[in-house]
């Protein structure tokens, strides 16, 4: 079984309400049920989830974030999930799971209506990719930045 870590924006664009928040944590409830349905060697690992008990709008965010970090130490993948670009959460998880070079990066898109999760981009990073050559870390810096250009986000 892949623990695979699911990155998908808990607040939301900016003003933060707490009905964006309480919608993106049910899209990640449908995205982490899809996923135990179509994706049966997959264990989804959801920090939206694992953190619930904290209010979005109230806590400590760099809190938050390390332990999502530290949550993300503990998976083979990442796939994201949702309005990424502009979201600082999951940009730092992005760039974390980079960093260790170890492991995939998918972006997928998740269809409400029919329930199905499909891959747009994945990127295989690897530790002794990243030693050598930067080839993979290099194209998935491309594809963000590319995004970020492409949705209008200031990075």
């Amino acid at each position: 079984m892949k623990n695979v870590y699911i990155a998908h924006p808990l607040r939301g664009a900016k003003p933060y309400t707490k009905e964006q928040c309480q919608k993106n944590a049910a899209k990640v409830t449908q995205i982490c049920l899809a996923i135990s349905r179509d994706f049966k060697m997959i264990a989804p690992i959801s920090p939206v989830h694992a953190f619930s008990f904290f209010d979005a709008l109230e806590c400590d965010q760099t809190q938050v974030i390390d332990y999502c970090h530290s949550l993300l130490e503990a998976c083979d993948e990442i796939w994201v999930f949702g309005d990424w670009a502009a979201s600082s959460g999951c940009l730092s998880e992005i760039g974390m799971f980079v960093r260790e070079g170890q492991g995939g990066v998918s972006f997928c898109n998740f269809c409400e209506k029919t329930g199905k999760i499909t891959m747009k981009a994945t990127f295989r990073l690897t530790k002794p990719a990243f030693q050598s050559d930067n080839s993979g870390k290099d194209d998935l810096v491309e594809y963000i930045l590319d995004e970020h250009k492409r949705r209008n986000v200031v990075a």
